[in-house]
């Protein structure tokens, strides 16, 4: 996955959570983030921050805020690039799914809307002015893959292929997403039984590291769980982790290239 300003592309990813203070902690201690606050939390924003690599000043990563209500669960959640966001968002309610939130306006740095697919899994769309997203991806502790985890497969390949003009192609049970030719994630059906039936559609984000035990390690002392295992798949080794709060995530160091 590159930093693309392409339409339909990831550009950025954010944190919803019921403690964003002890948030920040966590991802400062796991990754090695810096963090600040760019919002006053009284303000209609709630109190919107930004997670940098190195210091406060170095290349966004990702963005956290407060949940809007005391009954939403804490999750990460996935943005992708919309020039036209208004028709992007009506092209989601006219293929089975539905806005959550917008299309609106943040200040002077672009419009956002929030929506959910037809299984139920909530992304996000941005349209950028003066925030493009992203400005570091792929390398250690950033955002390197997303991953839809879906209780409908078909549906939703049709679904993303219509609202945002992916490409689809599917390997030994895997769903492959690309834009112009460029991977950046996949779908996993849920549908085959191997999932507690609780657990609804969503999406899962990978952050590179380059020692997934050790982040899965340091995330237990800090409080937070290990949900899988450090284990090899194809693409390298991984684990899924989820934060104090409940938002889970996970971490993948990705093989080397067959020489």
């Amino acid at each position: 996955m590159k930093i693309s300003k392409t339409p339909s592309a990831p550009c950025w990813a954010d944190l919803s959570t019921p403690d964003p203070p002890a948030a920040r902690l966590f991802y400062e201690a796991l990754f090695g983030w810096s963090s600040r606050a760019v919002d006053d939390p009284e303000d209609e924003d709630g109190g919107y921050g930004l997670f940098a690599l190195d210091s406060p000043d170095g290349p966004q990563v990702a963005g956290v805020g407060p949940v809007m209500n005391r009954h939403q669960p804490a999750a990460w959640l996935p943005y992708f690039q919309s020039s036209g966001i208004d028709a992007v968002t009506a092209r989601v309610g006219g293929n089975g799914g539905r806005g959550v939130v917008g299309p609106r306006g943040v200040r002077s740095q672009g419009r956002l809307a929030v929506c959910q697919d037809p299984a139920g899994a909530a992304f996000g769309l941005w349209e950028p002015r003066e925030h493009a997203g992203f400005e570091a991806v792929n390398v250690p502790s950033s955002f390197c893959w997303f991953e839809l985890h879906t209780r409908d497969g078909a549906g939703s390949v049709d679904f993303y292929q219509s609202v945002l003009g992916w490409g689809a192609s599917a390997d030994g049970g895997y769903t492959q997403w690309s834009v112009a030719d460029e991977p950046f994630g996949g779908m996993v059906d849920m549908s085959t039984g191997q999932f507690p039936p609780e657990v609804p559609s969503h999406w899962n984000l990978y952050v590179s590291v380059d020692d997934p035990d050790a982040v899965a390690e340091r995330c237990t002392e800090l409080s937070g769980q290990v949900l899988v295992e450090p284990t090899v798949t194809a693409p390298g080794r991984f684990a899924m982790l989820a934060d104090p709060q409940g938002a889970a995530f996970s971490v993948m160091r990705f093989a080397a290239p067959a020489v």
